[in-house]
């Protein structure tokens, strides 16, 4: 990892055993290898994963956080669910700075800013706007941070191949623009702001998701469904049955093969 992630975890403190801490939060040990290591504000794989050939462990139930194991063949996946939002990416995931992992994915919902985009769609960002405040605490000086620059993922050569290999899986997968938000009842009031960017999808974490796993230095990738779409006035509680199903198609089914598919590629 690189001398930013140290320094941010010798600052803590809360805490000098971060063994102690991610094994407390998630039940995860830094005794295991991790094939692969998933963040998912919300989602739990004992929901997507519902009949998968995996076995599921919960190894830490809290009231906005949790954590699994997933077994799958011989592979074996670390999973975090926290909540929403970059600060809790931010927290959550830098504990597990500490866990032995080769490869780390995001997953969870997108919103869609223009008609072109359907709701159930596979998007994963070409680049993030941040659009959020959080990101200025993983600078050296907060005063430096300036908001609304571009994140790009970390690693494009492993974003690269997994986009090889959800085209071989015969799945289609986007790359898009997204706008990272602190607020989602309030970005509405700033969409004509928002779209100036050149976003053509908006959610909370993801430009979070890229800059930690830059300071971790790992190959890193975010796979998200489209649940809803600003732009034709389908919103979260305004779908059709046939968007529903679309949307839990990708999350419940492309999403989690895909997942696995990653975890089991050791060339990736």
């Amino acid at each position: 990892m690189k001398q930013r992630m140290i320094d941010l975890l010798r600052a803590d403190k809360a805490t000098e055993d971060y063994a102690g801490a991610v094994f407390g939060e998630f039940g995860l040990s830094v005794d295991k290898h991790y094939d692969l290591l998933v963040v998912a504000p919300a989602w739990k794989p004992t929901r997507i994963m519902e009949g998968y050939d995996v076995e599921i462990s919960c190894t830490a139930e809290h009231a906005y956080l949790s954590g699994y194991e997933v077994k799958y063949a011989d592979r074996l996946i670390a999973w975090i669910q926290c909540s929403p939002g970059a600060s809790s990416l931010i927290d959550e995931l830098s504990l597990c700075a500490v866990l032995d992992f080769d490869k780390l994915v995001f997953v969870g919902a997108v919103g869609a800013l223009v008609p072109d985009i359907s709701l159930g769609e596979l998007c994963t960002p070409s680049w993030c706007v941040e659009g959020n405040l959080a990101n200025g605490y993983l600078e050296e000086d907060i005063l430096s941070y300036k908001p609304f620059g571009k994140v790009f993922p970390n690693d494009p050569a492993f974003v690269a191949q997994v986009a090889e290999l959800v085209r071989e899986m015969g799945f289609a997968m986007r790359q898009e623009p997204v706008f990272c938000t602190d607020s989602i009842y309030c970005e509405y009031a700033h969409m004509d702001f928002i779209l100036r960017f050149g976003a053509r999808l908006i959610e909370m974490e993801t430009s979070s998701f890229y800059r930690l796993a830059d300071l971790m230095e790992k190959p890193a990738i975010a796979l998200m469904a489209v649940s809803d779409n600003t732009s034709t006035g389908n919103s979260l509680l305004v779908r059709s049955e046939a968007q529903r199903d679309a949307y839990n198609q990708c999350r419940m089914q492309r999403i989690p093969r895909i997942i696995l598919e990653i975890a089991r590629r050791k060339e990736l």
